[in-house]
C-alpha cells in the first residue's frame, strides 16, 4: 500500500470516527412516550400498557448504542405503587426495579422497558420539587413524561396526588395495586365523553383526547381485575 492510500486511509477512519461522534441524541429528532403507562401485575399480550419504548434519533439517523435512563425523582418515587414479585396476589411479573431503569439502543437507535405498579402522576397534579420522571441519553435530556395507570385511583376514589401517600390499598392484609371498581369509576367518565384525561390516556398522542383505542387497552385490566403486591 503507497503512502498515499495509507494517508487517504487514515483519513477516511478519522472523518467516519468523526461523523460518528457527531449524531450526538437530539429530544427534538428523538421519539419518546409522553406517559409511562404501568401494568398492576401481569401485562397483556399486544397492550402497551407497561411497554415503553425510547427512539433516539440524531442528526444522521437513529443512534445506536445511546446509554439510557428512564428515572423517576423522588418525589413521585414515593407516591408509585410499584409491583413486587410475590406468588400472591397474582404471579409472572418481577419485582419492578425503581426508581432508575437503563439500557442501550439497538441499531435502530430503539430500547425497550417494562414498568409494574399502580397509581396516575399528572404534571398538573404533581406537586414534586423536580420532574416526575426523565428519560435522558448519553447524559441528554429527551422528555419529562408524566405516570399513569388502569389502577389510578384507590379504593376510596383518591389519586396517589390527592393526599400525597403511596398508590396502594390493604386487600386481606396485603399492600395491593388494583384495577377496582373506583378505577372503573374514574376512567368511565374520560371514556365515555372523550376527555383530556391524563390518568386514562394510554395511547398517543398522550396529551390528546381518551379514545376507543385507550379503552379496549384498559378494558381487560377492569374486567380481570389485575392487582399485584405493593410497596
Amino acid at each position: 500500500m503507497s503512502r498515499l492510500i495509507r494517508l487517504s486511509f487514515v483519513a477516511l477512519l478519522a472523518i467516519t470516527a468523526s461523523l460518528a461522534s457527531a449524531n450526538i441524541p437530539s429530544p427534538t429528532l428523538s421519539s419518546v412516550p409522553d406517559a409511562i403507562s404501568l401494568s398492576p401485575g401481569t401485562r397483556f399480550a399486544a397492550n402497551g400498557i407497561g411497554g415503553y419504548t425510547v427512539h433516539v434519533e440524531g442528526a444522521l439517523g437513529p443512534v445506536s448504542g445511546a446509554f439510557v435512563e428512564v428515572e423517576v425523582s423522588p418525589d413521585a418515587d414515593v407516591l408509585v405503587g410499584w409491583c413486587i414479585g410475590k406468588s400472591t396476589p397474582t404471579p409472572g411479573y418481577p419485582t419492578q426495579v425503581h426508581p432508575l431503569l437503563t439500557g442501550f439502543t439497538d441499531a435502530n437507535g430503539n430500547v425497550g422497558f417494562q414498568y409494574y405498579g399502580g397509581g396516575c402522576l399528572s404534571h398538573t397534579d404533581f406537586a414534586g420539587a423536580t420532574f416526575i420522571a426523565q428519560v435522558r441519553a448519553d447524559g441528554i435530556v429527551l422528555d419529562e413524561p408524566f405516570i399513569n395507570s388502569p389502577d389510578a385511583v384507590d379504593a376510596t376514589g383518591k389519586k396517589a396526588t390527592d393526599d400525597s401517600e403511596r398508590s396502594c390499598d390493604l386487600v386481606v392484609g396485603v399492600a395491593t395495586s388494583q384495577v377496582s371498581l373506583a378505577d372503573a369509576v374514574f376512567h368511565s367518565r374520560p371514556i365515555k365523553l372523550s376527555l383530556r384525561e391524563p390518568c386514562t390516556k394510554f395511547t398517543p398522542p398522550f396529551n390528546g383526547f381518551v379514545s376507543v383505542a385507550d379503552a379496549t387497552f384498559l378494558t381487560p385490566y377492569i374486567k380481570l381485575g389485575r392487582k399485584c403486591a405493593c410497596q
